[in-house]
């Protein structure tokens, strides 16, 4: 959010310490904590991989701030006589109402949401101000975005923004799971996912790592054909992610689990595993498909089975190939399902 600090000077007035910046990428985030030097704040993540990354730019700024990491905002402890929240255009709206939403029940009486948006007019947080607060006030708009701010009066009861779907993997039972605003598929299957697992050898007793969980939808359809015998390890950087994992996990009956907050997959037991499923975000970023693949070579038993699904396989496949030798792939469902051997 590059205008963030642009916007700022906006409303330095009306933001009283405590303050919780809420979400953000780093080096934005550590623009707006430098200007706000003199007061004491907290930075809230969902990612555990961003967290750090603000934490190494907070330090090389030689500037004092605490970087907190839970999956919900509402989990933050303490609360605050100011919330900002630094609003990227690319983020969705269900996200935006939730930060709102919970940064409502972190607020002390009187305290005050603020909202940073990056469009220069934008009328979405105007109407989410003011459904969860009631009332909302506006800076005039400028080339930078916009500003709003709302102030707590009263007290409402909490709600979670959820969808629920249901899915089924070729012969397998239906499993039913929650998705939360801010973790990857929500509201539905994901189509990439369904095609990897269609395509997946998964054989009982498997020792399986979903590799950037989500909600775990992949995981938990995986634990069916790997058995009693067989276990799981669901791996995220995102905290809301495993948060919503273990949720459904326990609610379709997986046993053997664990779960692991991991910003660059390097703590993930090496030769552990029977199957690797990665379902990288190909489009965002394609460092994070390099991650998924290097760390699946590492972490795969002799013979073990790697499958990663993608839209860009020309773009991906040479760097399976560098780390495994020979690959195969398979056309499923419009993606490229990419298989290879440790």
């Amino acid at each position: 959010m590059k205008n963030l600090i642009e916007l700022l000077p906006t409303v330095r007035a009306k933001i009283e310490s405590p303050v919780l910046i809420a979400l953000g990428a780093p080096w934005p985030v550590t623009q707006v904590v430098a200007a706000l030097a003199d007061l004491r704040v907290t930075c809230f993540q969902m990612d555990f991989f961003q967290a750090q990354r603000l934490r190494e730019k907070l330090a090389q700024e030689n500037l004092t701030a605490e970087v907190v990491v839970h999956g919900d905002l509402w989990d933050v402890e303490g609360t605050f006589k100011t919330i900002l929240f630094p609003a990227a255009a690319q983020a969705d709206r269900e996200l935006k109402l939730d930060i709102v939403e919970q940064g409502y029940h972190l607020l002390d009486q009187g305290g005050r949401f603020i909202t940073l948006s990056e469009y220069e007019r934008d009328d979405v947080f105007l109407k989410l101000h003011k459904k969860v607060f009631g009332k909302c006030s506006e800076a005039p708009r400028s080339e930078f975005g916009s500003c709003f701010w709302s102030t707590r009066e009263g007290d409402q009861p909490r709600r979670r923004h959820e969808m629920s779907f249901r899915a089924k993997i070729n012969d397998g039972p239906s499993q039913q799971f929650d998705s939360w605003p801010g973790t990857f598929s929500y509201g539905e299957m994901d189509a990439g996912s369904r095609a990897m697992l269609e395509v997946a050898d998964i054989r009982p007793g498997d020792k399986v790592l979903d590799l950037g969980c989500g909600n775990g939808s992949v995981g938990c359809l995986a634990s069916v054909p790997a058995g009693s015998t067989g276990s799981v390890l669901f791996v995220d950087s995102n905290a809301r992610a495993l948060k919503l994992t273990e949720l459904n996990a326990i609610a379709n009956g997986v046993k053997n689990y664990k779960l692991l907050l991991s910003a660059d997959l390097l703590d993930i037991p090496v030769g552990a595993f029977d199957v690797v499923l990665a379902n990288p975000p190909y489009y965002a970023n394609s460092e994070v498909g390099r991650m998924f693949i290097a760390a699946s070579r590492e972490v795969l038993r002799p013979g073990g089975r790697f499958y990663f699904v993608t839209k860009m396989p020309v773009r991906t496949i040479p760097d399976i190939v560098d780390l495994f030798g020979q690959v195969d792939s398979v056309e499923n469902r419009g993606y490229t399902v990419v298989i290879a051997t440790a």
